[in-house]
């Protein structure tokens, strides 16, 4: 078997951008939609799809030159990686804090301080922005424009020691969507998870 294991560095890059999904993405039922993805950040601009239903959220993005997909399944305190071209997924199962963050907004403001910093138009719609601050100083904080239309971040922001990304979804389009989407395929083999440096180290 050929390169089945991703990178470190690439795995990383999507391993940040799952946990400013898991942490906003799942506090509130959001409506159904489709959006693009424009993701900047140290490694360059990035594009690729979003699908969003209710809790559930899937993400489509090429990431050095490999297709990736990653599925976060509030109800199953789970996100999957899928990496199409090996037919294969790795699984990170959420841990209680994170568990907590998707029931509770309360549970996420309490580790750490909510700022409100006024109104924005993203893509179209009206949204709220907010900077979220931890209390850990290991973790660097997350701005976000919250759309109320859609119950959901259209813009996200992080900036830390690992580098710096921003997420903006444009051409929404709200839509029924199939449940297959949130699931992996019957004939993806499962792989392990590689060893992750601590966030907040080079």
């Amino acid at each position: 078997m050929r390169n089945r294991q991703p990178t470190l560095k690439a795995l990383g890059l999507v391993f940040m951008a799952v946990c400013i999904v898991a942490a906003f993405a799942t506090i509130t039922l959001a409506a159904e939609f489709t959006a693009d993805i424009v993701q900047k950040g140290t490694m360059g601009t990035m594009t690729g799809k979003i699908y969003v239903k209710g809790k559930n959220v899937r993400r489509e993005m090429t990431i050095m030159g490999q297709k990736q997909i990653t599925i976060t399944r509030a109800d199953k305190r789970v996100t999957w990686i899928l990496m199409p071209q090996q037919m294969t997924y790795m699984e990170m199962k959420w841990n209680t804090k994170q568990a907590q963050a998707s029931e509770n907004l309360d549970e996420l403001e309490k580790r750490g301080k909510k700022k409100y910093l006024g109104k924005e138009k993203i893509s179209g719609y009206s949204c709220s922005k907010y900077v979220y601050t931890p209390n850990d100083p290991s973790q660097p904080p997350v701005t976000v424009w919250v759309s109320k239309k859609l119950n959901y971040p259209l813009k996200m922001k992080v900036a830390g020691p690992q580098g710096h990304m921003t997420i903006l979804y444009k051409n929404i389009k709200q839509k029924k969507l199939s449940d297959s989407l949130f699931r992996v395929p019957k004939n993806y083999e499962k792989i392990s998870m590689p060893v992750m440096p601590p966030m907040g180290n080079q």
